[in-house]
């Protein structure tokens, strides 16, 4: 009976204890419908904190410093940003994110100390080696050397075009490709032998002879001179080879209008200088009539050396003397060439032998300027000379006319169509209006250069294409022989530019495209690309914005590739 009590008793108890204690197991096992935020941990603000203010240093590391001082610490930022991240969850959001901009900047400043390690000792070295190549073909030193240095440039260049970042990466390849080019000029000279060198260094003797006999008016050994280096020059081409034998031919040309020049240009030169230099320095103490008089004095002469002279100087000379005729406002008088002109002969004209068939005319004249339009504006003609030939061979001096043309006796003045040639190798085809270039035409230097396309008055202006002796060529329209206006201009590298062009500089709005692929679209200044623009690279990503002095600057982005696609 107690036993049967003492259990009841026990029973009853556990149920008690068991009813009490359901509420709170049943409470501990319900979820929670709303979770409060929990509080950061203590340290998270701190290392937040930290971060942040390390990154700081780090770009005024950058701004100040440069960047092999910044990358430490742009290290040491977003290394504690990724460790915030991961162990503070309620400030993951803004630490991911300020580690983005540590990561933007830390391949900036990667990028930058690469540039100052890597690219910019290479682009010192390789830039050193070229000038000292330099110096010593200019100084006709050994051909050895040279090559030893140009080859260790190359080298260099090749490093500097992998090591290097857009825009240096384009500028190391365009020097590479003038390195290689100075090398195979280099390469000519060394396997010309020492035969080549010895005559191209007494050519180079007696042209420095003979400019010191110019500069002090020493007519007679100037022309000595300039006559054996013409001489010395041909010894040149017989022993040279390749680029080398076509320089010497070209300075034999050169030479040889020198040497006649200093017979037959350079004292008229002197004299026609001295009578212009007393008018205008009479002032109001001479007489109209004895300004008139020195005028015609000074013009005669001016149209003696026009008529003798070669080259650059002739132009000069026909330029003053048709100045002075403007100023006088009056022509020359009838007997004033008899009366004052030159009593020393002419220089030999060259003549053409008689053929049956087109006749054949001499003209008493001389060449038109290099790399300059052929105007021929000779003295009179004989009394039997025709008035018109029509497919004929017309010498004057130098110059040889081909086609039909038509010679004004009295002034020597050639219209018509055809070819002129000169003896140094240049020629134009086309028409001529009055002596004057006009319409369709090309000319042709003797350096392989030609022009073809629009004249007026005697200008190449309009529209036309350009060959370059090193393979570049421009198409658009040019203006006194240069690019000007809106055009192409295609390397020899493959790169090609379209766009504005002022005096022969990219200048407005073009376009520049690499052969590698990449490309510039924008403004330019100065041949350097500078305003608003976008570099796109071959794999599509590009960066647009403003461009200064060739470089990009803060005011611009990156943009993808699929961004552009958009």
């Amino acid at each position: 009976m107690n036993n049967t009590r003492i259990y009841g008793l026990a029973v009853g108890l556990l149920a008690l204890v068991c009813l009490v204690r359901m509420p709170l197991l049943v409470a501990a096992e319900m979820p929670t419908a709303m979770p409060e935020v929990s509080a950061p941990a203590p340290e998270c603000p701190v290392l937040l904190q930290e971060a942040e203010a390390t990154f700081a240093r780090g770009l005024q590391a950058a701004a100040v410093k440069g960047s092999k001082e910044a990358i430490p610490l742009l290290r040491e930022a977003g290394s504690t940003f990724l460790k915030v991240a991961a162990g503070c969850p309620s400030v993951a959001i803004q630490a991911n994110r300020q580690g983005d901009q540590v990561t933007a900047a830390l391949k900036m400043a990667e990028v930058a100390a690469s540039h100052q390690s890597d690219c910019l000792p290479r682009f010192d070295k390789a830039l050193d080696l070229d000038i000292r190549a330099a110096a010593v073909r200019a100084e006709k030193g050994d051909p050895a050397e040279v090559e030893r240095l140009l080859a260790e440039a190359e080298g260099i260049w090749r490093e500097a075009l992998t090591l290097c970042q857009p825009p240096h990466r384009e500028k190391a390849g365009k020097s590479l490709a003038a390195t290689v080019r100075t090398r195979t000029t280099n390469a000519e000279l060394l396997s010309a032998g020492p035969a080549c060198d010895a005559a191209w260094k007494n050519a180079g003797a007696l042209i420095d002879y003979a400019k010191v006999a110019w500069k002090d008016k020493h007519w007679d050994d100037a022309a000595m001179f300039y006559s054996k280096a013409v001489m010395a020059w041909e010894g040149a081409v017989d022993k040279c080879v390749g680029t080398r034998q076509q320089q010497a031919q070209r300075k034999v040309e050169q030479t040889q209008i020198d040497a006649h020049n200093a017979e037959f240009c350079g004292p008229l030169w002197d004299s026609a200088t001295e009578h212009s230099q007393r008018l205008k320095g009479g002032g109001a103490s001479v007489s109209a009539t004895e300004r008139d008089v020195l005028s015609v004095k000074a013009e005669v002469i001016w149209r003696d050396a026009a008529a003798q002279c070669r080259g650059s100087p002739q132009t000069l000379a026909r330029t003053n003397a048709d100045a002075l005729a403007r100023e006088r406002g009056t022509p020359l008088p009838a007997q004033a060439m008899a009366m004052y002109g030159s009593k020393r002969p002419a220089p030999p004209a060259a003549v053409v032998p008689s053929v049956p068939g087109p006749a054949s005319v001499a003209i008493t004249s001389s060449a038109p300027p290099s790399r300059e339009a052929p105007v021929v504006t000779s003295a009179a003609l004989p009394a039997s000379a025709p008035a018109v030939v029509a497919d004929a061979v017309l010498v004057a001096g130098d110059t040889t006319y081909r086609g039909a043309f038509a010679v004004d006796p009295k002034s020597g003045v050639v219209s018509g169509s055809g070819t002129i040639a000169w003896r140094n190798g240049e020629s134009f085809s086309g028409t001529l209006v009055n002596g004057r270039r006009q319409g369709k035409g090309r000319f042709n230097w003797v350096s392989g250069q030609w022009y073809e396309g629009d004249w007026v008055d005697d200008r190449s202006t309009g529209h036309g294409v350009i060959q370059f002796p090193g393979g570049n060529r421009y198409e658009g329209a040019v203006s006194d022989g240069e690019p000007q206006g809106r055009g192409s201009l295609i390397f020899a590298t493959g790169d090609r530019y379209t766009g504005d062009f002022v005096r022969g500089v990219f200048h407005g709005q073009g376009t520049y495209a690499w052969k590698s692929g990449n490309r510039y679209e924008g403004a330019w200044s100065l041949g350097k690309k500078h305003g608003q623009g976008r570099l796109t690279w071959v794999a599509g990503d590009a960066w647009e914005g403003e461009f200064r002095d060739d470089q990009k600057t803060e005011s611009g982005k990156d943009v993808t590739a699929a961004a552009l696609a958009r």
